[in-house]
């Protein structure tokens, strides 16, 4: 009896961690701030202002292998894996856009991870040809042209999407460029003598953050893609657009459908599956 109670409680499919994306934003301004005050406070305290100070090492946004990098990689990989899993429970031929758009996160989270973007410094003054001048950030150039097979892809995926996932991710990934190409070319110029005081640094703490959103709203795209169903013990994902998934319904064939009884066989009524594809 017990069995068939808990089989006939059936929550309904509900948005995936949806606050999630406001708490990641709020948390990319406090690094931010944390890196650009904690050694402005106390300035003449070496371990909190002095270049290569533990402080600055272990907060300081324009610094690699420390908290801001790792909280940025993690958005990069967040919604790469959840855009691998909409792929899969999609299915059909929406599974490739979905991984290739997943793959490229991850590349992208490992560069920011390696900073491998900064080795490219090089193929930029050859292709900057001294046009422009001292230029500290002339990976920006070649960066350009791995950006467009970024942008490419996501707008490959983008036009099979529809609503908000689809507008999050387009805005998102247009975020993150202006932030990564745009602002570093200012940053580029300001990071000259004379320059290089508080317009750099503020410049270069605008940019990780904006960076930082831009990946956010891709997230929170990739999890509009999904919904959850939870019960005892147990969790449910599926593409919420049924329509992307191959041979599921469109979405309005399904609410127009009318519900059919629910029939649960005894020995399954405690099985809900992990992942399921299908409603």
């Amino acid at each position: 009896m017990a069995g068939h109670r808990r089989g006939r409680d059936d929550p309904a499919w509900r948005a995936l961690a949806p606050h999630l994306p406001l708490a990641l934003a709020v948390t990319a301004f406090v690094l931010g701030l944390l890196s650009i005050g904690l050694p402005n406070i106390a300035p003449g305290v070496d371990v909190m202002s002095a270049p290569g100070s533990p402080v600055r090492l272990f907060f300081g946004v324009s610094e690699e292998m420390n908290l801001p990098t790792f909280f940025s990689v993690l958005t990069f990989l967040a919604p790469a894996a959840l855009l691998a899993l909409a792929g899969v429970l999609a299915g059909g031929r929406m599974r490739t856009p979905f991984l290739v758009v997943a793959l490229v996160l991850a590349l992208l989270g490992f560069d920011d991870f390696a900073a491998l973007h900064e080795h490219l410094r090089a193929l930029g003054d050859l292709m900057a040809q001294d046009d422009l001048g001292p230029f500290e950030y002339a990976w920006v150039l070649p960066g350009a042209v791995i950006g467009a097979g970024v942008v490419w892809a996501f707008w490959r995926l983008a036009t099979r999407l529809r609503g908000a996932a689809r507008r999050d991710l387009l805005l998102g990934i247009a975020v993150f460029f202006v932030a990564s190409l745009g602002f570093e070319t200012v940053n580029g110029f300001l990071d000259r003598p004379g320059l290089d005081g508080a317009p750099l640094q503020i410049g270069t703490h605008v940019e990780e953050i904006t960076e930082d959103l831009g990946m956010i709203i891709v997230l929170r795209g990739a999890l509009g893609l999904l919904q959850v169903r939870r019960a005892r013990g147990s969790v449910a994902l599926r593409v919420a657009d049924r329509s992307l998934v191959e041979g599921g319904p469109d979405e309005d064939e399904e609410q127009a459908a009318p519900a059919a009884p629910a029939t649960v066989d005894a020995a399954e009524t405690d099985r809900i599956p992990v992942v399921s594809a299908r409603s």
